[in-house]
């Protein structure tokens, strides 16, 4: 798996919509890549959230409505925009569109409020008392406290801590944020084990390299001697050689004999010299002769196939 990084923009966006797609049901595209619709049920009745993506998305968090409108401290006031989901306040690039969209559904299916036909119209007037019924099913332990209580929590940190610390819905995005964290640790810690692996398979590339160059360069050096000794064995070079070897021994023994007839040699030397020459020019040239006869039937036999 790729690290996020090495994504293209497109890559992401598409990712981002894939798990739109992949943790909630009900999906309807009604723009490719720009707009979704979201249907579920809460409370018994029909809804949806409608998934808006802005051209910078998902560097930017989506824009997320809900159909019908309802009274929810999540909601914007004087509108249907959900902008407190801690998902969508927390929103980064590394988020998941389909988790925080799924997270969204599950409060509304939580905490739907029990609306009659004339609030039901009027489900867009942010009261007093609606955003206090709001508030109150984010924290509904705030319910049984009197003004007394409620004031002395909303002087003391320790505990305004200790309610957030034990509300249900911080404690399942927590939940989901060390799952998340798991999640990119085990990553990270598999990247670690491929990159040493990684590392092993170029040590092994870069040393078969080096063994090929090596080979290579063995493989040239035999080659150039085995040229050489294929040109000095070659039968027309030996012919060749046994022919200028046979001419060489006739030119000493003419010499031999031109000492002998100017009376700078005696007859025993010269006879023995120039026989000796004689002989040897004639084997060299019976030799030249067997290979040359040798090598026409060759090229006769080599021709005919």
């Amino acid at each position: 798996m790729l690290p996020r990084q090495y994504y293209s923009e497109q890559d992401l966006r598409k990712r981002q919509i894939d798990t739109l797609k992949i943790f909630n049901d009900h999906v309807v595209e009604v723009n490719e890549n720009a707009e979704y619709r979201v249907e579920f049920v809460a409370d018994g009745k029909n809804m949806s959230l409608t998934v808006l993506l802005g051209p910078d998305f998902p560097n930017e968090k989506p824009s997320i409505f809900v159909n019908p409108p309802i009274p929810h401290p999540w909601i914007g006031e004087n509108s249907n925009q959900v902008i407190g989901a801690p998902g969508l306040l927390n929103y980064t690039l590394h988020s998941d569109l389909g988790r925080v969209v799924q997270a969204i559904i599950r409060e509304f299916q939580k905490s739907m409020p029990k609306l009659s036909n004339s609030d039901e119209s009027k489900s867009n007037d942010a009261s007093p008392q609606s955003n206090y019924s709001g508030q109150s099913l984010m924290f509904p332990e705030l319910n049984e406290c009197c003004i007394e209580e409620l004031q002395e929590i909303l002087q003391n940190t320790d505990l305004q801590d200790k309610i957030i610390e034990v509300n249900p819905q911080l404690v399942e995005l927590d939940l989901e944020t060390e799952e998340l964290m798991s999640s990119i640790e085990n990553i990270a810690q598999e990247n670690v084990v491929k990159q040493q692996a990684l590392d092993d398979l170029k040590t092994e590339v870069i040393d078969r390299i080096s063994t090929i160059v090596q080979m290579k360069m063995n493989f040239e050096e035999l080659n150039r001697k085995h040229m050489k000794l294929a040109e000095m064995y070659d039968p027309h070079r030996i012919r060749d050689c046994l022919k200028e070897a046979a001419l060489k021994a006739d030119e000493e023994s003419e010499v031999i004999a031109e000492q002998f007839l100017t009376g700078k040699m005696p007859v025993e030397t010269f006879v023995a010299k120039f026989a000796e020459k004689r002989g040897i020019g004639q084997a060299r040239r019976a030799r030249e002769e067997r290979i040359a006869h040798q090598l026409a039937q060759l090229d006769r036999a080599t021709t005919k196939s």
